[in-house]
């Protein structure tokens, strides 16, 4: 269903004799606030610390659950349990594994400044499938480098070396920008 699915039907909401909303029928209001949930948990998800935490949580939270440091599941109705990429839910359902990885969603870790020498937590999928655009808005930082890196294949590496910016093509030349 979509947004504008919803707005629709809130708009055609079936009215009783005195220009109220009905309850029941086929565009009531409850029919409405069901389909509002259902897609609220579609869309949504619910982030956890361990898998012994999801455990103890259901579809009726959300379909998706990230646990932190493990990676993204999803809610099926059935599937073989194996105790880390398939556990129990607690309504009868299994949370699948869907991609793994250092999911730690917190505003403090993933928009605090870096400081010298460290990097930045980026989130990734781990089926060989890649970013084509990385969107960024504000400043970027790049810690200084001794070390020239590798020629790439393909592509550029980007560095900063003594404050200044610097890029390396698969020739193995250096430019200065």
């Amino acid at each position: 269903m979509t947004i504008l699915s919803l707005l629709n039907r809130i708009f055609n909401a079936d009215q009783t004799p005195n220009n109220t909303v009905s309850w029941s029928g086929t565009n009531g209001l409850k029919g409405i606030q069901d389909d509002i949930a259902e897609e609220i948990r579609a869309r949504g998800c619910i982030v956890v610390p361990t898998v012994t935490d999801l455990s103890a949580q259901g579809k009726n939270n959300s379909q998706n659950a990230i646990v932190q440091g493990v990676g993204l599941y999803t809610w099926f109705a059935s599937a073989t349990l194996n105790g880390s990429n398939v556990v129990a839910a607690n309504d009868g359902g299994r949370w699948v594994l869907q991609a793994n990885g250092s999911f730690y969603p917190t505003v403090a870790t993933d928009l605090a400044a870096p400081t010298a020498g460290t990097g930045v937590n980026v989130y990734s999928k781990t089926d060989g499938s890649t970013v084509d655009i990385l969107k960024i808005s504000g400043p970027i930082y790049l810690t200084n480098i001794t070390t020239v890196p590798a020629t790439p294949t393909g592509g550029i590496v980007l560095y900063s070396q003594a404050g200044v910016l610097k890029y390396k093509d698969p020739t193995g030349t250096v430019h200065t920008l």
